[in-house]
């Protein structure tokens, strides 16, 4: 479990006297990162709604460094973390290790982004190419010649998972055989009956 360190319940000191403040540069956003084993979150406030949450020292993700706002700076906790060395202040332009574990984050975001949007471009894909089609079912025309007349609705996703059969012509699935067939240069799969003959069923 992450270690949470939340606000102090007493009044917080004056400035002056607070652990840790003269360690603490003010005016601007600091990076810090976080060297104990495991990770850390700091809340703001007792609700836990306003934090920052670092990673295990060394994340392969650059997460054991983060950017701590202006509003955390006075937090009695964030000044006792860094005094006790829990929480280093660091300068990306100083330590070549910081300007890389912003890298990696910057990275790992990108990747994520890349990852969502190609999960959502095929759930549009798979919605689009998934609406009800018409095949015709390719079961014997009870008359005796050709293939039947009935037609039955398909997924188009779902159009090659098995024979289309209609309801007269569904219990001949197990005498059908894909094959491939080229049509206007693409491949379609097409179902052959294959029939047994009278000492194959004798056999069977």
């Amino acid at each position: 479990m992450p270690e949470t360190l939340a606000p102090a319940a007493t009044a917080p000191a004056p400035a002056h006297s607070i652990p840790g403040m003269a360690l603490v540069p003010t005016g601007a956003p600091l990076l810090c990162r976080n060297t104990i084993d495991g990770p850390l979150i700091l809340s703001l406030d007792p609700k836990g709604s306003d934090f920052i949450e670092w990673q295990a020292a060394g994340d392969s993700n650059g997460g054991d460094v983060q950017i701590v706002p202006e509003s955390f700076h006075k937090n009695v906790a964030f000044l006792r973390i860094v005094q006790r060395g829990i929480i280093i202040i660091e300068n990306a332009e100083d330590n070549p290790s910081v300007a890389l574990a912003l890298g990696k984050q910057n990275a790992a975001w990108a990747n994520r982004n890349s990852v969502q949007q190609a999960e959502a471009e095929a759930s549009i894909s798979r919605e689009s190419n998934n609406d009800l089609i018409e095949m015709q079912c390719v079961g014997p025309n009870p008359r005796g010649q050709g293939a039947c007349e009935n037609t039955i609705p398909v997924r188009e996703m779902q159009k090659n998972d098995k024979p289309p059969l209609c309801n007269t012509h569904e219990d001949l699935a197990p005498q059908y055989v894909p094959y491939d067939e080229t049509v206007n240069g693409k491949i379609v799969k097409k179902w052959s009956r294959v029939q047994m003959t009278q000492r194959e069923r004798q056999q069977s």
